[in-house]
């Protein structure tokens, strides 16, 4: 029996599903905790007089830390397992959530949500991992998109409890509930969730037979007695020069840019528009509801490009959500003045931006071949961030030099529109070097 080939193509069940979801719950502490300083930002603001590209580096902090625990957690895991490593992140995201409760200034919020970043960056690159590993090859990329559901869950469970608690307790309060759920979220990963099986029976670990048997029989898997024979896909070393070789060079930029462009977008849209609506003349309970209407629509979305990606051509998909999210941005700002207006634009916004995430995040695993896949991704996913980090900072800084709050939301607007048109020449780019190879391979044969 082939254990790897029967992991990849045996039919889903139930108890396969149920990780994927307990992954999808760990996406649910991102979207929280991103999202918290979007929602008591005001608060926060007002308490200590902060200028705003003051409060854009407090929500930039914690995607520097998510940014650093990416880039640097994700070896460790390779090396100690990634369950030890998601554990870890969640008691270290659970215990900084909790002292951010108790800060007395902004120098000890910004230490803490640096270090809180770092939890959260290695808990999603090792639960994005693990939704890969537990699912086969069929529902990989949808289990991969559905992810970005739980983001947006965590952003609306996020602004219905700063809703309900800022004005009667304090915007610490908000931060004290996320740390209880992440802990609480802890404690159910601790007893359900597995250790990868690949990952097990690639580092032959003693005594990890049993234990791969013990998940096997849960995904109605023969079990095996024997560690089976495992060849490596990679013959040399892989880096990012890989990436610009041949036909991937030009995939690979398309790719980076992309990503940096739909999370640059995201980022400002998620973490300022509470404070930017209240800033253009709505209360702060108006500006948290419809940064909590958009997360729903990024529920919606997120589950919407899942779905299409396993039907449809991606990169055309993907075009159009980038084109739509950039009319409906537009849209928004125009009809800004009339709250209910703003409300089912606002679930239009989500729909479409959150399903570019998803989108981006399956695009980028179909890009690659196995070889190269976790390099490629993995860099793509750090040109996404970098444009998470410098996209909040980005607007505190025009908004102290005298840009009106709405007119920040044309310049996202733009960024959309550059990942329509990056996304469709990629797909002609691609399209035209696969018909190049067809020609190669049928001159060869003449």
């Amino acid at each position: 029996m082939d254990i790897f080939n029967e992991l990849k193509t045996r039919p889903m069940n139930s108890y396969r599903w149920l990780l994927v979801g307990l992954c999808i719950l760990l996406n649910i502490v991102d979207g929280y905790d991103v999202q918290v300083m979007s929602f008591t930002a005001a608060s926060v603001s007002k308490e200590w007089a902060l200028s705003g590209s003051v409060l854009g580096i407090l929500i930039s902090l914690g995607l520097v830390g998510m940014a650093f625990g990416s880039l640097f957690i994700a070896p460790i895991a390779d090396k100690v397992g990634r369950r030890t490593i998601i554990l870890s992140c969640l008691l270290l995201s659970g215990i900084t959530m909790l002292f951010s409760s108790h800060v007395m200034n902004p120098y000890q919020l910004g230490i803490l949500r640096f270090i809180t970043g770092i939890g959260i960056g290695g808990l999603l690159t090792n639960g994005a991992v693990m939704a890969n590993e537990f699912s086969t090859t069929k529902w990989k990329n949808l289990s991969v998109a559905l992810l970005s559901t739980g983001y947006a869950i965590g952003a609306v469970v996020g602004g219905m409890i700063a809703y309900r608690l800022i004005g009667n307790v304090g915007w610490r309060s908000v931060f004290m509930c996320g740390g209880i759920f992440t802990l609480t979220v802890l404690v159910l990963v601790y007893f359900v969730l597995p250790e990868s099986v690949e990952y097990q029976l690639i580092k032959r670990q003693p005594n990890s037979i049993e234990r791969i048997n013990k998940t096997l029989a849960k995904f109605n898997i023969q079990a095996i007695h024997s560690f089976p024979a495992y060849k490596e896909l990679t013959h040399g070393k892989v880096s990012i020069k890989t990436l610009f070789k041949g036909n991937f060079k030009a995939r690979t930029i398309f790719v980076w840019i992309a990503f940096f462009s739909v999370m640059a977008g995201q980022y400002f849209i998620l973490t300022w528009t509470p404070k930017l609506l209240t800033m253009a003349g709505m209360t702060p309970e108006q500006g948290v509801s419809l940064g909590i209407i958009l997360n729903f629509g990024g529920i919606l979305g997120a589950i919407l490009m899942a779905f299409l990606t396993v039907r449809y051509q991606i990169n055309l998909v993907l075009s159009s959500f980038f084109a739509l999210t950039a009319i409906f941005i537009t849209v928004f700002v125009l009809n800004s003045g009339n709250y209910i207006y703003s409300m089912w634009i606002a679930v239009l916004v989500g729909i479409f931006n959150n399903g570019c995430v998803a989108g981006m995040y399956a695009l980028a695993n179909s890009t690659y071949d196995t070889e190269i896949r976790a390099t490629g991704v993995g860099s793509a996913i750090t040109m996404g961030r970098l444009g998470g980090i410098l996209s909040p900072l980005g607007a505190g800084y025009l908004l102290d030099a005298g840009i009106k709050p709405l007119h920040l939301y044309n310049i996202d607007a733009i960024l959309f529109a550059i990942g329509c048109i990056v996304i469709f020449i990629m797909y002609l780019t691609v399209k035209k070097q696969k018909h190049i190879k067809d020609l190669k391979q049928v001159n060869s044969l003449s």
